[in-house]
């Protein structure tokens, strides 16, 4: 069966408690009566480090994020029933004209850049204003799974959940996993772990027999980051929020926007408290809460006469500046750690391979791929064009300042490489 016949399936590369599936099985992930009789596997989970710069404190902080990835059985079941959700969804944002208010986890055809240039614009046409920005705190953690039941029913239109859609209620609320550092830290298995192969894991049978640990759920509430349904399922648990925040930032002439966890509302500054105000109170009915550290509220007034003085409104990983915007400070730090790391790694791989005889010369070709403006798809590309939406010179700036500094690592490689 042609792939384009399932546009809802891609295969994924990773390794897991089975093998890679196709589009024989995809087909199968369509039928109600083989979905309510699937056998669920357990999910595997890591926790994601991300180095975060907070300008504040002038420095570098982690920040864990927990993912859990579903079997490739599960992971196409999961991807056809998001894909059915998610038409649903965007019925229900069409009929509450909500559609420019939720912005994450959909086909809108824009980027990062868009959204928030769309903020930029509309803060610049009704300064001074206020900006509000927050974060809901442990999202995917702490949605309530009989809010979560009974909206499904809602927008299926039923007063009890199909067997089908019921297996992938329960699945993603009384999931269970097995922690990767488990797997690693079992002789058997964590070999086999290094090893490029597409072979699975393992068994859940060997799982089991090894005593490695299958955590359940045990809590009413929490569903996993990261399998293909989830942030569908997020997006749907906040539609009454989005209903809410919407008419009432629309009576108050304000702007809100949601992207997954993250709230951004701009407003006049006298109507800022009253907004926060009604944040927290429909946050609280959905039994979520903002993280007080991570809010930020800022004034934006480029017609003050000195707007320097006021701090930049941070979104989607730029910085709204009074008279430009820029691409956030620990965005582009995070790039810089990224663009040293790799030229070290690649450093050190050819000197050994020289060494042995294997290689003659440093290939570069991957170097220039990810870092120069000559891919389609990398950061320098992606900044480009958020300069080109927000017609912003001090992006330029930041990432010719970039690419420059790539084009000397790669002529210290080039160097490197004559002296041998």
């Amino acid at each position: 069966m042609p792939v384009r016949d399932f546009p809802w399936f891609s295969p994924r590369g990773y390794r897991h408690f089975d093998r890679q599936v196709g589009t024989s099985f995809a087909a199968k992930a369509m039928r109600a009566e083989f979905v309510a009789a699937h056998p669920f596997s357990p999910l595997i989970y890591y926790s994601k480090s991300e180095k975060r710069y907070k300008p504040a404190l002038r420095k570098t902080k982690l920040k864990e994020r927990p993912i859990m990835y579903a079997s490739h059985r599960d992971a196409c079941i999961l991807s056809y029933y998001a894909y059915l959700l998610n038409t649903l969804l965007e019925r229900e944002y069409a009929k509450g004209r909500i559609g420019d208010n939720v912005i994450a986890y959909r086909s809108l055809g824009k980027g990062n850049y868009h959204f928030a240039a769309d903020v930029y614009s509309y803060a610049l046409k009704h300064a001074p204003v206020a900006i509000l920005a927050y974060d809901v705190k442990g999202f995917f953690d702490n949605l309530k799974h009989d809010l979560l039941k009974a909206r499904l029913k809602r927008i299926l239109q039923v007063s009890r959940l199909p067997d089908d859609w019921f297996s992938i209620y329960r699945f993603t609320t009384k999931f269970r996993y097995v922690k990767l550092d488990d797997l690693k830290a079992n002789p058997r298995f964590g070999e086999g772990l290094k090893q490029k192969s597409r072979d699975p894991i393992a068994t859940i049978a060997q799982v089991k027999e090894a005593a490695i640990p299958i955590w359940p759920n045990p809590n009413p509430y929490g569903i996993p980051q990261g399998t293909p349904i989830s942030a569908t399922l997020s997006n749907l648990y906040m539609i009454d929020f989005d209903h809410e925040m919407s008419d009432f930032c629309d009576g108050a002439g304000a702007l809100y926007r949601r992207y997954s966890d993250d709230i951004l509302v701009v407003c006049s500054v006298d109507a800022a408290p009253k907004i926060q105000e009604r944040i927290e109170n429909l946050l609280a009915a959905e039994g979520l809460s903002i993280s007080r550290e991570k809010t930020e509220v800022a004034e934006f007034n480029p017609g003050q006469p000195n707007p320097l003085f006021l701090r930049p409104a941070q979104y989607l990983g730029f910085s709204l500046h009074h008279g430009d915007a820029a691409i956030r400070p620990s965005s582009l730090s995070r790039q810089w750690r990224k663009m040293r790391r790799s030229f070290r790694r690649t450093t050190d791989i050819a000197v050994k391979a020289m060494a042995q005889g294997k290689a003659k010369k440093i290939y570069t070709s991957k170097l220039r791929k990810r870092f120069t403006a000559v891919a389609a798809r990398n950061f320098s590309s992606y900044a480009r064009r958020s300069a080109k939406i927000f017609q912003s010179e001090k992006i330029m700036r930041q990432i010719r300042r970039f690419e420059k500094q790539v084009e000397i690592e790669l002529r210290r490689l080039k160097e490197f490489e004559d002296v041998e």
